[in-house]
């Protein structure tokens, strides 16, 4: 038994396999290249294999190397879980909490949700990242983080998804606009815009595509390597319009930002913000009702939105089903 590897070894394999260079995995983990490399080459003797092939310039898994990495992510996330459990055992919520969120969300909405989370737990660590959807997943399914703000519909077949608000597009175009008033606008005449769009790879340009399905030879361009807000300036300064998410509006579309706004007639024209979690986590139960209790917080801070208030009557719509997007799974 006194063979077996410890988890410190694992988590230098890990890290060896994230770098693809022992160099700069061992600068990530603050330990010396030296010292590193021995521990992995102690690890492939107490198992019997060649984890790496070493290269001048890149190292990368072998075939064994591959199956075992697997493994080892999840036996560190275990241990992870392991002293997560005992702090939960012991009255109170400890240690790190990786809380992630996508782009098109995180500017608007984390500052308040990590607000929320030092009054739930103020003893917790909070780490804070901005992901785009298929990399917080995954980050979420290996433990690289903990609990993930999205916008679903989403793929995952491993995680926990809970549903906290409806959020509604806008249309968003230029003040000096000929359509530029603050009445509602049906999808079909998106047709007669020059749509700006974000690239492939953030969910808000597949949510905004699926909403406009019904319009035929919509003109749309796909703008690579900015944000919604590089996005919302380009609307404010040329002849175009893009679709601003309901949160997203008190930031870029506020007074003065040569940005105005359309809410659209169509009640399911939008996307479902909610929370994703391992459903493995020993702090799961806690996720849950922190969950409802920040839904309460969205609805009210949603209530306040001027935007909200141009539909007072307006009912909360089911999850919307949107083309062309896979169904989440529980």
């Amino acid at each position: 038994m006194t063979d077996l590897p410890t988890v410190r070894q694992l988590e230098y394999m890990v890290a060896v396999d994230e770098h693809r260079h022992f160099g700069r995995a061992a600068e990530a983990l603050n330990v010396s290249q030296p010292g590193l490399s021995a521990q992995v080459r102690e690890l492939e003797r107490r198992l019997g294999v060649v984890l790496f092939e070493r290269g001048r310039s890149t190292t990368r898994p072998t075939p064994a190397g591959r199956d075992l990495l697997d493994r080892a992510r999840r036996i560190i996330r275990d241990v992870s879980d392991l002293s997560v459990a005992a702090t939960l055992h012991a009255g109170d919520l400890r240690g790190v909490l990786r809380v992630a969120a996508i782009p098109t969300i995180a500017p608007y909405l984390l500052p308040a949700i990590a607000q929320f989370f030092h009054r739930q737990w103020p003893h917790a660590e909070l780490e804070l990242e901005e992901l785009r959807t298929t990399a917080l997943v995954d980050a979420i399914e290996r433990g690289d983080a903990d609990i993930g703000l999205i916008a679903t519909p989403v793929e995952t077949r491993t995680l926990h998804v809970e549903d906290l608000v409806f959020e509604r597009f806008h249309l968003a175009i230029a003040t000096d606009h000929k359509f530029a008033d603050d009445q509602p606008i049906s999808v079909s005449t998106i047709g007669t815009f020059r749509l700006l769009l974000l690239e492939e790879g953030h969910c808000l340009r597949d949510h905004a595509l699926a909403a406009c399905q019904t319009v035929a030879n919509i003109e749309h361009r796909e703008v690579r390597k900015v944000g919604l807000s590089v996005l919302a300036q380009m609307v404010a300064t040329g002849n175009a319009a893009t679709l601003l998410p309901e949160f997203a509006l008190p930031a870029e579309a506020r007074p003065g930002s040569g940005i105005a706004t359309r809410p659209f007639r169509e009640p399911t024209v939008g996307r479902t913000l909610s929370l994703a979690w391992r459903p493995t986590d020993p702090r799961a139960k806690l996720f849950g009702e922190t969950g409802a209790a920040i839904r309460l917080e969205l609805e009210s801070r949603q209530a306040k939105l001027p935007s909200h208030r141009l539909h007072p009557d307006r009912p909360s719509p089911p999850v919307p089903v949107l083309a062309g997007l896979p169904t989440r799974h529980r």
